[in-house]
């Protein structure tokens, strides 16, 4: 009996082996496409100079479909592409599984949507909306300086490989957050990148005041003050684009106030009542 029970504890282990080989084999990564994007999301070409595939299939090879980290994987793409000068404007930002054993990498270019100066090292860092150092910096550097959204004497840590820019202090990396995202919701109100100074101030465009709220300044005056940045910023500040560009109501004066509060509400103060 007791041979017999091993008997079988033996054909268990095997079929259980067998399967794990046998999954591994059919799962395992053999094939990757690239997939390359506009600056919009919009699907493009293969351009010239983009990434050979083999580079991101060196890294996916072998790796098993099902059980693959997209945020390791990801990371570890964008780290390489950050080595290489050549592949180094391009930005790995998803990855789909196709199964049993191919990868689509999806890939933009770095584009600079904002600068910033360090005045611990005299040096301005322009970065794309994933928090980025862009290496090909705009040849008329036309982007919106967020400097004012900053203590200027916090200086840079150590960055990681993939490239993305961390400030020493936490809070700064947290307010670099909140000003990126207000920076692709007012693009997402139809502001071209290099026409967001012409709608926002030129400097001073993102402060934090004491309380930690987000103040977004346009350029015709005015003030948006986002209590709670980090709860739904970009759709609480885009309805405030709503409400300050109403052509029926005059906001656009350096004494109005638009408060907009965590849970959505919207309140404008009058300049004129007292």
């Amino acid at each position: 009996m007791k041979n017999k029970k091993l008997l079988v504890l033996l054909a268990i282990v095997a079929v259980v082996v067998v399967v794990i080989v046998v999954m591994a084999s059919v799962f395992s990564v053999r094939h990757v496409y690239l997939s390359y994007h506009m600056f919009n999301g919009d699907l493009t070409t293969a351009p010239d100079g983009g990434v050979p595939t083999e580079v991101i299939e060196s890294i996916a090879r072998g790796k098993s479909a099902i059980f693959l980290s997209k945020a390791n994987f990801l990371a570890q793409v964008n780290a390489k592409l950050q080595a290489n000068s050549d592949y180094s404007q391009w930005h790995a930002f998803a990855v789909v599984r196709n199964f049993p054993n191919k990868l689509e990498v999806h890939l933009v270019k770095r584009t600079a949507i904002a600068k910033f100066s360090l005045s611990t090292t005299a040096e301005t860092i322009y970065i794309d909306s994933f928090g980025c150092r862009v290496t090909e910096i705009p040849e008329d550097g036309q982007c919106i300086d967020i400097t004012s959204a900053f203590n200027a004497t916090d200086p840079a840590a150590e960055q990681p490989a993939d490239g993305t820019f961390k400030f020493v202090s936490a809070e700064s990396n947290t307010r670099l957050k909140y000003v990126l995202e207000a920076i692709l919701a007012t693009w997402q109100c139809y502001v071209e990148i290099d026409e967001m100074d012409d709608v926002l101030r030129p400097t001073n465009a993102f402060t934090f005041d004491e309380h930690g709220c987000l103040l977004v300044r346009p350029s015709q005056g005015g003030t948006i003050e986002l209590q709670s940045p980090e709860t739904d910023l970009s759709v609480r500040l885009q309805k405030a684009y709503g409400v300050y560009f109403n052509s029926s109501v005059n906001l656009q004066s350096d004494k109005w106030v638009i408060t907009v509060y965590k849970n959505g509400r919207i309140k404008t103060a009058d300049p004129n009542k007292k």
